[in-house]
């Protein structure tokens, strides 16, 4: 029986919902979208259903069928994966998982705050800003109704939607767990730090309410199972990366141009890092499809030719792409290299155990890329 379902919307999305767990010493796979209904006996799977850029009924429809699998394994707890900054379908993809799962009741808890996203007064934040305030709004996913999460769900998701405020939050479970017991089928909840999020971890386990939210609040679902299985934590002291490192960044996102500026200034061999020329075309999604796919040929090249002990993949379908064109079914997450950067190695195919690190392209600062790169040196 798996101890943990999970769903996301993208590949690298499922990759730092997944690796928390990885780190707390539970077995972690996670599987592409042509492999969801693939049997896996980790005590943690992460499902990715590539439906961050479908229409709302289309993306509803194919998570409702991924959650009916994943409740089917009556797993101890089901978690619906999602952007910290509202970005896809996130109100119906929620609707799908509670239809698929038989489940009538959610907690939505947004919040990431090792990456700058928090929630107050049910509005998300990035860099201490409202999100609809920054270069995120612009991102064709992001939400027509703004960083409000209440307006989200009073739009377009499960009703009636109620809060949960930061002042019930930092009163602890207990209290988390007396505001859910009222009638509602959609609750928002605030929080500033991973306390905070610790203290909303117990209201998905065994309460018959499904809890969704981004990579932070699966961490704290993470430490909350790890210290009850007593599961070795190789966060603390993980295996060391390989090099030479192979980056293959197609994110057109600002935060991964930055960071691909930093890492050429930084000295990089120009036959160890791929990256699109420029960021044009990035609302464009057939012109993103392409540009990704022509990055995986270009890395299957260099993978057979020069064997690179590591790769890094930043940007969802940039990872899927690399993954395919590698002959890959997913993932075997080992932790994170630090807090958004999930590690792990290929887990089938010619391959098979390559060292994989994958990076959401609105997460770290300039110098992430650098750091990991030198870490394979």
């Amino acid at each position: 029986m798996r101890s943990v379902g999970i769903q996301a919307d993208d590949l690298t999305g499922a990759c730092d919902a997944g690796a928390p767990f990885a780190a707390h010493g539970l077995e972690t796979v996670v599987l592409l979208p042509d492999r969801e209904s693939s049997s896996s006996a980790a005590a943690v799977t992460v499902l990715d259903t590539e439906s961050r850029h479908l229409e709302p009924t289309a993306a509803r429809a194919r998570v409702r069928g991924v959650a009916a699998r994943l409740a089917a394994g009556r797993p101890r707890l089901l978690y619906k994966k999602f952007d910290s900054t509202l970005r896809g379908a996130v109100a119906a993809e929620v609707a799908g998982m509670l239809e698929g799962a038989g489940i009538a009741r959610v907690l939505v808890a947004p919040a990431f705050p090792a990456q700058g996203r928090t929630v107050v007064d049910g509005i998300v934040h990035a860099g201490g800003r409202p999100a609809d305030d920054t270069p995120i709004a612009r991102d064709s996913t992001f939400p027509r109704t703004g960083a409000s999460v209440l307006a989200l769900f009073g739009a377009a998701g499960p009703h009636p939607v109620a809060t949960v405020p930061l002042a019930t939050v930092r009163r602890g479970p207990v209290a988390v767990l007396a505001r859910l017991s009222r009638f509602a089928s959609a609750f928002v909840a605030d929080a500033e730090t991973d306390a905070d999020l610790d203290a909303l971890a117990p209201a998905g386990d065994g309460t018959g309410i499904l809890v969704a939210g981004s990579a932070g609040l699966a961490a704290g679902l993470a430490r909350r199972l790890g210290r009850e299985s007593m599961g070795r934590d190789r966060g603390a002291n993980p295996p060391r990366l390989l090099g030479p490192l192979l980056v293959v960044a197609g994110s057109a996102h600002p935060v991964t141009r930055a960071q691909v500026v930093r890492l050429r200034a930084s000295g990089i061999d120009a036959r160890w890092g791929l990256w699109p020329d420029d960021a044009d075309g990035v609302e464009d999604p057939a012109r993103r499809a392409r540009t990704a796919q022509r990055l995986a040929v270009a890395a299957r090249a260099r993978v057979d030719a020069a064997r690179p002990g590591t790769l890094l993949l930043a940007g969802g379908e940039t990872a899927v792409s690399v993954c395919r064109i590698l002959e890959a079914t997913g993932f075997r997450l080992d932790g994170e290299v630090e807090p958004g950067l999930a590690r792990g190695a290929l887990l089938d195919g010619p391959f098979a155990g390559l060292a994989i690190v994958t990076k959401a392209g609105g997460f770290g600062d300039p110098d992430t890329l650098v750091r990991v790169w030198e870490a394979c040196r």
